[in-house]
């Protein structure tokens, strides 16, 4: 038992080893032959490896900018959202104090109430939250792969 978890254990820290990223092409020590064929493709590799990484975190860094801008439009829209909600539910409150009014005047009066209580009604529902790009694209690719079967 206890060499099955040490050996796990070996294995995840090879493994993390492996996972982590390699800056220095010449790390351990070692002479190399910087001419040679091998170590020119390593460093092509390095160099394009590099380079997609970059593109990638600039990729990201734009995906956020748009998302920002997103959020920050769709926000100012939901607060107008809101503050439209809240002038409806102002008003209903000011038809039911009148309401309320007549109703207690007609009871003094001893007589039937001519209209129906006032109803709040439908209030705006709030826009959808705008999804990331990204997250999008798996979905498309996922429900294509389910219409193949």
């Amino acid at each position: 038992m206890y060499c099955k978890t040490l050996s796990s254990q070996l294995a995840a820290q090879e493994e993390k080893k492996l996972a982590r990223k390699r800056e220095k092409l010449v790390g351990d020590g070692l002479p190399r032959l910087l001419t040679g064929d091998e170590f020119y493709r390593s460093v092509v590799d390095h160099n394009n490896v590099a380079d997609a990484e970059v593109a990638a975190r600039e990729s990201c860094q734009q995906e956020r900018d748009e998302r920002a801008s997103l959020m920050k439009a769709w926000k100012e829209e939901d607060a107008k959202r809101l503050e439209r909600n809240e002038v409806h539910r102002q008003e209903y409150k000011e038809e039911l104090r009148q309401w309320e009014e007549e109703r207690a005047k007609a009871k003094l009066e001893r007589r039937r109430m001519t209209h129906v209580k006032p109803k709040l009604g439908r209030l705006e529902a709030p826009l959808q939250k705008p999804a990331l790009a990204h997250i999008d694209k798996e979905e498309d690719e996922s429900d294509d792969s389910k219409e193949e079967y």
